[in-house]
């Protein structure tokens, strides 16, 4: 008996930026049908959500992970395409994992340098987005990249709390939908509340606003929300830019490590709503870990009606491991035949196909 017959490895590079790990996945996942990438990663939610599911939970995966897959680009202009995906399902954008993406890309070559600075293209379900990627002495410096438009779509709703009474709070679009709360209005900091409290809150907060049903003016309608971001006060110290502390929760139960680059992008436009940042305005985001990224509000824009932002993200991502995940078929975790179906057999050719 081949022994290896019902054995599949999946090529895995681990990086992270801004604190939050995101999981590549550059080899060992096929048979994919074409269309765009947002097809294909709509084809993964219905008919093939067992791969998230096994790479986002133990023993192969954690549930504050996020998983990226490298596929074939639709698009011409892209150089890859990507889709994202967590505990959180299949979001349009993530921009740390598009930056953890590149890295990824970079240090195995997919992704060319002929100079120290270059700018890719990643096509991802809510459409292109486009990296400037520094780098020197061979090492990845920065990663800047040019958001999704960002928009508040509520500006304020209130949601009855238990615990907590009527918590008012705005729904923003930053590449994914978020919940944002002030924390001045409910009595916490994103710093100096203990991380338990913040999550105490975020379970109690999360599945009231998630109610509303969420729907973008150009895309339509949406998965259910799963992110809500707690805003601190904006630090405007007189020898460096303004900041802003931020705790970003991912449903279930997950604080992150990072202020995540789609959170920055809709605290730009809920700070820019309330009035309190202006156009050109530069604002370091800081998770209660620690960990930041910095986001420009670069231009106002319209988003199928609705006045938006346009803003531009930085950090600078980190590489952690490289490895091959084995997968058995015969493993009481894989059930179901829809993985077997997408996974690429040990002795093929490792490379991830659209």
């Amino acid at each position: 008996m081949d022994e290896s017959a019902g054995r599949h490895i999946l090529d895995v590079i681990d990086a992270h930026a801004g604190g939050d790990v995101g999981r590549v996945v550059l080899g060992g996942v096929g048979n994919l049908p074409e269309g765009s990438v947002a097809d294909r990663a709509r084809f993964l939610r219905h008919h093939a959500d067992r791969l998230r599911r096994l790479l986002i939970n133990t023993p192969y995966g954690n549930p504050s992970q996020c998983i990226n897959l490298v596929i074939p680009p639709s698009d011409p202009e892209a150089n890859a395409g990507l889709i994202i995906m967590g505990t959180m399902g299949y979001p349009d954008f993530s921009g740390s994992n598009a930056m953890c993406t590149i890295a990824a890309l970079a240090e195995t070559g997919r992704l060319t340098f002929e100079d120290e600075e270059r700018t890719f293209a990643l096509e991802t379900p809510g459409g292109i987005t486009r990296l400037n990627v520094n780098r020197r002495s061979g090492e990845l410096v920065s990663v800047a990249y040019d958001a999704l438009p960002g928009f508040v779509a509520v500006e304020e709703n209130l949601a009855d709390v238990e615990g907590w009474g009527s918590v008012r709070y705005s729904l923003v679009y930053g590449g994914v939908f978020y919940a944002v709360v002030s924390g001045a209005d409910v009595g916490l900091d994103p710093v100096g509340t203990p991380v338990p409290e913040l999550t105490r809150f975020f379970n109690s907060f999360l599945p009231v606003a998630a109610r509303q049903e969420l729907h973008h003016p150009v895309h339509g309608a949406m998965p259910p929300l799963k992110l809500a971001l707690l805003a601190g006060t904006v630090d405007r110290g007189a020898s460096e830019e303004p900041s802003a502390h931020v705790a970003v929760y991912m449903d279930p139960g997950v604080i992150c490590q990072g202020p995540t680059g789609t959170g920055t992008t809709a605290l730009l436009a809920w700070l820019e709503r309330r009035g309190e940042i202006a156009f050109g305005s530069t604002i370091r985001t800081i998770s209660p870990f620690g960990n930041e990224f910095t986001g420009t509000l670069t231009e106002a824009v319209t988003v199928g009606g609705y006045a938006g932002v346009g803003s531009c993200i930085s950090g600078k991502p980190r590489l952690l491991a490289h490895s091959r995940v084995i997968v058995h078929s015969d493993d009481p975790l894989i059930q179901g035949g829809e993985l077997a179906e997408i996974l690429v057999r040990e002795d093929s050719d490792l490379g991830t196909t659209g």
